[in-house]
């Protein structure tokens, strides 16, 4: 169970650095005049910006449906903090969970 809770921990902080660097491009894209706070969303940044992300769009669309289409229509800098702030909650919640679990030894 500890090795699942580090696993997730360090899942988490991978998602993190990554959404970190959406979140920074994002904002220089907004900064540099590209589009604006508002014309930026979701789907305008993982199908113009930055199409290997594409994936998102399929699986929220097909799991939400409309819902996953509304998602879809936040800026992306509302929906990407948010997403960051989740991870790290998750995060730490894996790591303070896995910290207070005994190691056992391999060897009797």
């Amino acid at each position: 169970m500890r090795n699942l809770l580090l696993a997730i921990f360090w899942i988490s902080n991978i998602g993190n650095v990554i959404q970190s660097l959406i979140m920074i491009s994002a904002g220089w894209f907004i900064v540099s005049g590209d589009y604006s706070f508002f014309d930026l969303s979701v789907i305008i940044f993982v199908t113009e910006v930055a199409p290997w992300l594409q994936w998102i769009e399929t699986i929220l669309v097909a799991f939400l449906g409309d819902f996953g289409r509304w998602i879809l229509s936040i800026p992306i800098l509302i929906i990407s903090p948010i997403k960051f702030l989740a991870g790290v909650i998750i995060g730490w919640w894996a790591y303070s969970t896995a910290k207070n679990i005994l190691v056992e030894s391999a060897y009797p």
